[in-house]
């Protein structure tokens, strides 16, 4: 079996055309989703007094998450078009008569996939987390500014042993009221006393109170508690940033963050499997890019006279939907740790490789 790069001619028959049409389909789609992001946000950043400079630095943050979201599904449509296309013009009829297979059809599309998929990776590891948890701390900047209670965040989030909850973070992280520790035994996990602050201001590299401060106190019979009016001073060993990025909706961060969190040197705020589910999901892309564009395969079995009357290409479309949905319940089932983190990020894509193969295989009996 040759490979693909001793006949660059067929590379540049299959590749050109294929990433033209995939960055069109990006471009296309990312726009148009952030637009419907702006439409929902730009009345609260022109509330706020940002301005047309708030906009655009809302559209720019914005963007990069956009972009490695939208490519698989970017590399189904592209791949579609151009199998389409080709099908429609005979030149895969031609292609075919001169003993181009369908699987060697898909090796020479195959580094288009891969490429992309090994770029996102690195946006999504090293571009996309600064700018998520940026526009995170300036939106809650902008959120205390403005008074906006409502967009003020609390937080449950776990550092070493204790268990800390804080009833509104602003500032960007750097204010934290009504915040409580909840201290627990090393090695049998049992409360052993709590902290109660109403005000926590971050200054010269450490959280000084402002306000009212309680402490208790369990003894050791675990059945009385002493109640004390002041408490020690606080021992919060996570920096604004740190605080501000666990109010983020998703998980966005950075090799060297998910090490920090992984080794128990930053404070998290969710069960390790979403962690470990979004880096696997993060290294997954270029897999997740080849399966997607492995179901547009069956295109090219559309006859050239039969034109876009053929329903095949809204089959395609469905099954690449389908994918998409079938990834995100299993991936839920990997986020409650329901399912063994390696089968709930590989099983879609195992599912949707054997659907697409099967289906292959079936149209070459026809």
């Amino acid at each position: 079996m040759s490979s693909p790069l001793a006949t660059p001619t067929l590379l540049k028959i299959f590749l050109k055309p294929l990433l033209s049409k995939i960055l069109l389909c990006c471009g296309v789609l990312t726009a148009l989703l952030e637009i419907l992001a702006l439409l929902d946000d730009a009345s609260t950043i022109l509330d706020r007094h940002l301005g047309i400079n708030g906009l655009f630095k809302y559209i720019g943050l914005h963007l990069p998450t956009l972009m490695v979201e939208i490519m698989p599904l970017s590399v189904m449509i592209g791949g579609l078009f151009t199998l389409l296309q080709m099908a429609l013009s005979s030149e895969i009829a031609v292609l075919r008569a001169a003993g181009l297979s369908t699987l060697n059809m898909f090796r020479y599309l195959l580094p288009i996939p891969l490429l992309l998929g090994l770029m996102c990776m690195v946006v999504q590891l090293w571009a996309v987390p600064p700018c998520e948890q940026e526009l995170n701390r300036w939106w809650n900047e902008g959120a205390t500014q403005a008074n906006a209670t409502d967009d003020l965040h609390s937080l449950w989030f776990r550092l070493g042993q204790d268990i800390i909850h804080v009833g509104t973070i602003s500032h960007g992280g750097r204010s934290l009221t009504e915040v409580i520790f909840y201290h627990r035994q090393l090695e049998t996990g049992n409360l052993i006393g709590s902290q109660y602050f109403k005000h926590l201001t971050y200054e010269n590299g450490q959280w000084v109170n402002h306000g009212e401060a309680r402490q208790l106190v369990i003894l050791k019979e675990q059945t009385q508690a002493q109640l004390n009016s002041e408490a020690a001073p606080p021992i919060l060993k996570a920096t604004p940033q740190e605080i501000i990025n666990m109010t983020l909706q998703g998980v966005y961060y950075t090799p060297h963050q998910f090490w920090k969190i992984f080794s128990g040197k930053a404070p998290s705020n969710l069960p390790r499997s979403n962690y470990l589910m979004a880096l696997c999901a993060i290294l997954m892309l270029p897999v997740q890019m080849a399966v997607m564009l492995l179901i547009t395969l069956p295109i090219t079995y559309i006859p050239p006279r039969a034109g876009l009357r053929n329903p095949l290409p809204v089959y395609v479309m469905a099954a690449g939907l389908g994918v998409v949905i079938l990834q995100g319940m299993i991936s839920a089932l990997g986020n409650s740790g329901s399912l063994p983190i390696l089968i709930a990020i590989s099983s879609g894509q195992i599912v949707a490789a054997l659907f697409g193969l099967a289906w292959i295989l079936r149209m070459e009996e026809k």
